[in-house]
């Protein structure tokens, strides 16, 4: 079979809470993390709420360069970069429903109430070469990214040539999975 490239929309991403949060006082509870994060289960992913159908294509989610350790060695003859502790961002830009107060589903509305108070934790999973709306649950052998945050202010971005957004800042709280890792595997 020859090789086929992964077309758009190929990506799927689901927001997991890292815990029940209706106490805090967010809106809705969507799923309650991961037991093993390299290792995670289709429930635990489709526990959480598919939110690609409401972000635009310009976000940021994935790994940035490792931090490094330059410390050469006496028998080093050139210079040396150790990686050291993973870094990963996220930056979402999500589209606002015209009716904010609109009793209908509308994945705009329930995306700007999960991000509409800051703080809130969990993670962004994001899964490669699936249609999200096609296939939009996991399942066994699909392969992911998972990335832990806590969300931060959500700014209004109104720009005259484009709907109105939202784009909640995504701070990285030190947990990602081990690179591309395989839903309902537990071998690597």
């Amino acid at each position: 079979m020859a090789a086929v490239k992964s077309l758009p929309p190929s990506l799927t991403i689901w927001w997991v809470d890292e815990s029940d949060q209706t106490s805090e006082g967010y809106e809705g509870t969507y799923g309650e993390g991961f037991a093993d994060i390299d290792h995670p289960t289709a429930a635990e992913i489709n526990a959480g709420l598919n939110i690609s159908c409401a972000l635009t294509t310009d976000i940021t989610l994935g790994w940035t360069d490792r931090d490094t350790d330059d410390t050469r060695g006496l028998c080093d003859d050139s210079n040396v970069a150790t990686p050291t502790a993973k870094n990963y961002e996220g930056q979402l830009n999500v589209f606002l429903d015209r009716d904010p107060n609109k009793l209908d589903p509308s994945i705009y509305n329930d995306v700007m109430r999960l991000f509409k108070k800051p703080l809130r934790s969990g993670f962004l999973v994001q899964r490669i070469s699936k249609h999200p709306v096609r296939d939009p649950n996991a399942v066994d052998d699909d392969w992911v990214t998972v990335f832990k945050f806590l969300s931060g202010d959500p700014n209004v971005i109104n720009d005259a040539t484009a709907p109105l957004q939202l784009q909640p800042t995504m701070y990285a709280q030190g947990q990602s999975s081990d690179g591309l890792v395989q839903v309902g595997s537990t071998a690597s």
